[in-house]
């Protein structure tokens, strides 16, 4: 059915989640025609937008909250127990992730990947 990746696409998806940003960039620069390459390249910047957009919406979120006197500041600090749960979630995920890209793998994180096809595929729900 499928062939086994080569070892250089395989090292290059890692790169992706070993070097966030920049290996993720390399990746798509590098090797854009290979699908396992592109795949975990966008995954992993997918993931840093996700977790980037999760502590832009607490920090909106939050200042909004705390100009309600005594009980605002209380639920603003509340809401960053989500964004923590965010970074932990992503954190494991982008484990697991690079697990797969070393592996020769095309598996993806949930929330990370509905980023990702917003973003580089452009019409994605």
């Amino acid at each position: 059915m499928s062939q086994k990746p080569k070892e250089g696409s395989r090292l290059l998806a890692a790169l992706a989640y070993v070097l966030p940003l920049l290996g993720g960039l390399l990746g798509l620069a590098l090797d854009r025609g290979n699908p396992l390459t592109r795949l975990h390249a966008a995954q992993s910047i997918g993931a840093l937008l996700t977790l980037a957009l999760s502590l832009v919406a607490w920090a909106v979120a939050g200042f909004v909250l705390a100009q309600v006197p005594v009980i605002g500041p209380i639920f603003s600090i509340s809401l960053f127990s989500l964004v923590i749960a965010m970074a932990i979630f992503l954190a494991v995920n982008w484990i697991v992730s690079l697990w797969f890209a070393l592996r020769g793998e095309e598996r993806t994180i949930p929330l990370a990947n509905r980023v990702k096809l917003r973003v580089f595929e452009r019409g994605g729900a």
